[in-house]
């Protein structure tokens, strides 16, 4: 076996480890590293918004509207109440009358008004409510004589009524015996009695007055003679009914 000399086994390693420390080819390097690809997004379609839907034109105006200031809006919370107060406080208009009374209320607006005040509180002539016309009449036929007769029949100075209560007979008040059909001057005596008057006895009493006039158990004249006739004969008339009507 030949034995290699040392320095050409020095010279080996040498030469071995210089190849070792060389750079190693570019196309080698260019093998052995990833290849780096650029990889393109890709493009999302852009979505079209729909065009908003036209704003109806009763939208728009309440839009436009003015709002209620909030201390008018507390205000009108409490309007339902004081208009529930409010109505409270008005004055009950009174019942439509029926029958009899119907004729003496169309005969009142037309005839006594204009002197005795729409709804009796008096003018030129004396007032009927506050309880005067029953206060001054107790009696249906009292008050009949007078309005049958008048100041001119009775006499300016002389009494008038219940003579307890001491009324004098001052003119001005004309006999309507002659003018108003029987039927129109007791409903029209009674009206201002009932209405006037505040007087249910006789709201009943002309009810019972009416039905007996309709079954014919009461037969009325035509007119009443202002010469004739008294107090009493008025009582004797409508006695009959005034029995029927307690």
């Amino acid at each position: 076996m030949t034995e290699i000399p040392e320095h050409l086994l020095k010279r080996s390693k040498e030469a071995r480890g210089a190849k070792s420390d060389s750079p190693e080819p570019a196309e080698a390097k260019s093998e052995a590293a990833p290849v780096d690809q650029k990889v393109e997004p890709v493009a999302q379609e852009e979505k079209v918004e729909a065009p908003p839907k036209p704003e109806a034109s009763y939208v728009s105006s309440a839009n436009k509207r003015k709002k209620i200031p909030w201390w008018a809006a507390s205000t009108l919370l409490f309007l339902p109440l004081w208009a529930y107060v409010y109505v409270g406080t008005l004055e009950r208009p009174p019942e439509e009358a029926e029958g009899i009374l119907a004729v003496g209320e169309q005969v009142y607006a037309a005839r006594c008004a204009s002197c005795h005040g729409a709804n009796g509180g008096g003018g030129s002539g004396p007032a009927l409510n506050d309880g005067e016309l029953l206060l001054v009449f107790p009696s249906v036929a009292s008050q009949m004589d007078w309005v049958i007769k008048g100041s001119d029949m009775y006499g300016i100075g002389n009494p008038y009524g219940d003579p307890a209560v001491g009324r004098i007979v001052g003119g001005g008040m004309p006999g309507w015996g002659d003018v108003l059909t029987a039927e129109e001057l007791i409903g029209v005596i009674l009206y201002e009695r009932s209405n006037h008057g505040d007087s249910e006895e006789d709201a009943v009493f002309a009810e019972a007055l009416e039905h007996a006039i309709e079954d014919g158990s009461l037969m009325l004249p035509g007119y009443f003679d202002p010469m004739t006739g008294s107090i009493e004969d008025l009582d004797l008339l409508l006695s009959p009914v005034a029995e029927h009507s307690e």
